[in-house]
């Protein structure tokens, strides 16, 4: 194993490398920081988010409507609702950033192990965010446009209501991957924890960690007619992504996973620290780590929401909301790979909690936090994946009372048996990612923002302007994009899953 690694080597590499990562986790501190710590807003966004997608989901099936105020005299239309540009900024970052994070170390450790391959990683995810936030913006512009209230109107208004059920089911589809996912990282979690605390053998293997934790805690939480309840918890996600990213920072800066160093031993053959054991980069694997950015940067569904709710909403103020989010949610994900990577290269699991040690203390309570984050945010992500097919069935009224309970058993059955099989996050992650995040992200924006730039046009009886004929174009681009790294990242996924590659 030793002539494998040559840590002399790469030794002026890693320093170079933790200064860099010195100056990313002073970013991180300094972004959230500047951002009201509100837990929630008297608008009604979405609170703290625990993970990628908890509270996305919340909203995806929820309608709302614009609040107005009139007078016996004259009308006097209120412009959006109360949230300030301050709380929208810190309730959108909660919102993509969350524990899906720690998957994208291990996209980086599938295409090489050299430290170098930061370089371009950092480069992707800053182009994935700044195109992420531009399709967030053209999505709230629809909106305005059209006065819109959810994705699907927008989508419906746009483009055909005749297809608005496509939004529906890919945000459904959306929704079972990531409560999927949220199952194997509390499996995994919970796993760790067991063996830690030296729990009786049959308590610290991960089938029946799974089992008993979804029929005795998820089964429950997700059966309550009201969620209310958990709202406060959500805190639990943004405060365990961050101390997760201080935790990370420090084993990688102390250098306890080194040969030498106080965790190394304790490590299994298999997974510890590999640095340039392979030879450059493989291009062809690098769509797997773009898969994981679509799924990490995904929140499009929501944006209708968060146009709709922001206080004397304009495209000005919206677009300063998408602009401090995506920015925070960039240097995050730069910093959380960064860290991840360079700490375990080659070697680095699927969810990067994984390979640290069983009694590293920090690891134990980051394990913790991200667990009980995901236990207390999994009804959310569930009860839209349940009322989403509801609403595919189109079912209403006291017949829709009486198939929730047996909908809950069985989704939950099956998410939970789908967890048990599949242990890789890395690749449920990246598979959600290609085939929900993309088309999300880089397709359906695209193809309203296209229709409505002609529609517009049209109906003005103007012919398009040199700039709208550039952005038509670019955006064509961004779809055709989307589908090839849709494609691409599903077939690559997969091949990774059954060993091809």
């Amino acid at each position: 194993f030793s002539s494998i690694i040559n840590y002399n080597k790469i030794n002026s590499t890693i320093k170079t490398m933790r200064v860099f990562s010195f100056i990313i986790l002073i970013n991180v501190v300094a972004a959230f920081a500047s951002q009201p710590n509100h837990l929630s807003t008297s608008s009604g966004l979405p609170s703290t988010s625990s993970t990628n997608k908890i509270n996305k989901s919340i909203d995806i099936h929820r309608s709302f409507a614009l609040q107005a105020a009139s007078s016996t005299t004259a009308p006097v239309i209120k412009k959006g609702g109360d949230a300030t540009i301050a709380a929208s900024t810190f309730n959108l970052a909660k919102s993509i950033i969350g524990a899906g994070v720690l998957s994208l170390p291990s996209g980086v450790a599938f295409y090489s192990d050299s430290p170098t391959a930061l370089i371009p990683a950092s480069i992707i995810t800053i182009v994935m965010g700044l195109v992420s936030a531009y399709s967030f913006s053209i999505i709230g512009k629809a909106c305005e446009q059209h006065s819109a209230e959810s994705f699907q109107d927008v989508w419906a208004k746009s483009v055909n209501p005749n297809t608005a059920w496509i939004i529906s089911s890919a945000i459904t589809a959306t929704c079972l991957l990531a409560s999927l996912a949220y199952s194997i990282i509390i499996g995994d979690s919970f796993t760790s924890l067991a063996q830690t605390f030296n729990l009786p053998q049959i308590l610290t293997q991960r089938t029946n960690v799974i089992l008993l934790i979804s029929t005795l805690v998820l089964l429950p939480l997700c059966s309550l007619k009201s969620l209310s309840a958990l709202a406060p918890f959500s805190i639990l996600g943004l405060a365990g992504t961050l101390y997760t990213a201080i935790f990370m920072a420090i084993r990688y800066f102390d250098g306890s996973y080194l040969p030498g160093g106080k965790f190394f031993a304790a490590l299994p053959l298999a997974g510890r620290p590999i640095f340039n054991s392979r030879t450059g980069i493989e291009i062809n694997k690098i769509f797997v780590l773009l898969s994981m950015l679509s799924t990490s940067f995904v929140a499009h569904f929501i944006a209708p929401r968060f146009y709709n709710e922001l206080k004397d909403k304009s495209m000005p103020r919206f677009n300063q909301v998408v602009s401090y989010s995506f920015l925070s949610a960039i240097v995050t994900f730069i910093f959380m790979t960064a860290t991840g990577f360079l700490t375990f290269g080659g070697a680095t699991s699927g969810f990067v909690l994984n390979n640290y040690a069983s009694f590293d203390g920090l690891a134990t309570f980051a394990r913790l936090a991200i667990g009980l984050a995901l236990l207390t945010g999994y009804p959310f992500t569930f009860s839209a994946l349940r009322d989403g097919i509801l609403d595919l069935l189109k079912v209403t009224g006291s017949v829709r009372e009486g198939l929730v309970p047996k909908l809950t058993i069985g989704l939950l059955g099956l998410v939970t048996a789908l967890a048990l099989v599949l242990k890789d996050v890395g690749f449920v992650v990246s598979v959600s990612g290609a085939l929900f995040g993309c088309s999300l992200m880089f397709i359906v924006p695209a193809i309203m923002n296209i229709n409505n730039i002609k529609s517009f046009a049209k109906s003005s009886n103007k012919d398009l302007s040199k700039g709208n004929k550039i952005e038509i174009a670019l955006n064509y681009l961004l779809a055709g994009s989307g589908v090839v790294m849709g494609g691409l990242g599903v077939a690559i996924s997969v091949l990774k899953q059954i060993g091809k590659l």
